[in-house]
């Protein structure tokens, strides 16, 4: 009997988020998989802002860069995407240095509480508040 009750508590626990994790992430360290506090798989992409009005009535635009999230594996993210300031991407092996349009990343961030709460709601993020610097912890290649 008592082996039975067991059997049930253990099937009645919450199965780890961490479970469906791609293989990349258990190839992190430890402790840079537990700085993250969103974690995705997205393709990369690059294009331009919204055009900037100059002083001198000419427009410019910014290149923007971001990934399509193809899925979230830990923390809330209210939209499609999530905008990154490629130019500033920290300098740590944890980060690949060259990021390839259209291919596949896992993404670990630990984002500032402004930028988490723009993430959680899934707002327009103009590219000079993307994710950048200490934000970013981990961007690894899939496939």
């Amino acid at each position: 009997m008592n082996h039975l009750l067991s059997v049930a508590i253990l099937l009645l626990l919450p199965v780890s988020q961490n479970q469906n994790l791609p293989d990349a992430y258990h190839q992190l360290p430890e402790q840079v998989r537990e700085k993250a506090t969103i974690i995705v798989t997205g393709t990369y992409a690059l294009g331009r802002s919204l055009y900037i009005l100059m002083p001198d009535g000419t427009q410019v635009w910014a290149r923007t860069s971001w990934f399509r999230i193809t899925k979230v594996y830990r923390g809330k993210v209210g939209g499609r995407s999530i905008h990154i300031n490629s130019s500033m991407l920290p300098k740590t092996k944890d980060v690949s240095a060259k990021l390839e349009v259209g291919r596949e990343y896992l993404v670990l961030l630990r984002p500032s509480s402004k930028s988490l709460e723009v993430l959680k709601a899934g707002e327009y993020v103009p590219v000079w508040d993307a994710l950048r610097d200490e934000e970013i912890i981990a961007i690894v290649g899939l496939k």
